[in-house]
Order: C-alpha cells, then structure tokens, then sequence
C-alpha cells in the first residue's frame, strides 16, 4: 500500500470536510470490523455472568448493567455505522464534558481552590459554582472542537 494513502487513511477523520481528497471514496468496513461487535456483546454478557455468580452483585444490579451497557453499546454502534452530525454534536459535547471534569479535578480538587471555596461559602454553593462554571465550559470544549473538524469522528468511514 502506498505510505501516503495509508497516512492518508489515517487522518482522514480528523481533516475538515473542506480538505477533499481526489480518490477518497467510501471505503470498505474493515476485516475486524464484525469480530469487534461479536466480542464487545459477548464480553458484557460473560462479564456480567461472572459478576453475579461470584455473589458480587444482585440480580436486579446485574439486569440493569447489561441494559446499560447494552444501551452504549448500541449507540456506539448506530454512531460508527449512521454517522449524522446530531449524534456526532453529541460525541462531541460528551468529550467536551469529560475534558471540563478533569479540568475541575485539577483546578478545584489538586490546587486547593475547592477547599478554600467550600470553607468560604459552604458545600452547596461550591458545587453550585463548579457544575455553572465547568459544564458549561466543557460544552464549549467540546462544541469547538466538534465545528473544527465538521463534527466528523476520527477514523469513520
């Protein structure tokens, strides 16, 4: 294979839309691509099976993990094989809030700004003040980071 079509491949999920590519048409699923599905359903199945035979969790605990995980697990799949800006928008305010929580670990819980804010105000304004000022900030993240690459995910097809 050519070095610079495989480069190309590569980093054809992170490119704008507006960098066209003469010969990038829809390119084939990959030769993993079932395996992965076939392995992911069948490793929360067995996962779950352990977790309630070895006593660690109920019945009713373990139903409503497969459904959860089920329910993922059906949206990562309807994001990687009907990609739509709406649900990428959302993949994308997801990672947005997901950078603004580390972002809150590291500035109120590491530096000792969260103590010093809790002490002053008390518990419920200060979790009142990080959820106003980092959700918000991480919607932003992620919405910015979604409008420069066209709310296109990396390596989709």
């Amino acid at each position: 294979m050519n070095p610079l079509r495989y480069l190309e491949k590569r980093i054809r999920g992170w490119l704008p839309k507006e960098f066209t590519i003469a010969y990038a048409n829809k390119a084939s699923k990959p030769s993993w691509w079932k395996p992965l599905w076939i392995v992911s359903i069948l490793g929360i199945i067995v996962s779950a099976l352990v977790l309630f035979l070895s006593g660690y969790s109920s019945l009713e605990r373990m139903i409503l993990g497969l459904v959860v995980a089920f329910c993922c697990l059906g949206f990562a799949y309807y994001i990687r094989v009907h990609p739509s800006i709406t649900a990428n928008r959302v993949v994308y305010v997801c990672l947005g809030c997901g950078i603004s929580f580390v972002l809150w670990v590291v500035i109120y819980a590491i530096s000792g700004i969260g103590r010093w804010v809790t002490v002053t105000l008390g518990v419920w304004p200060s979790l009142i003040i990080g959820y106003a000022v980092f959700i918000p900030l991480g919607i932003l993240i992620g919405d910015w980071i979604g409008k420069r690459t066209n709310y296109q995910l990396p390596l989709s097809l």
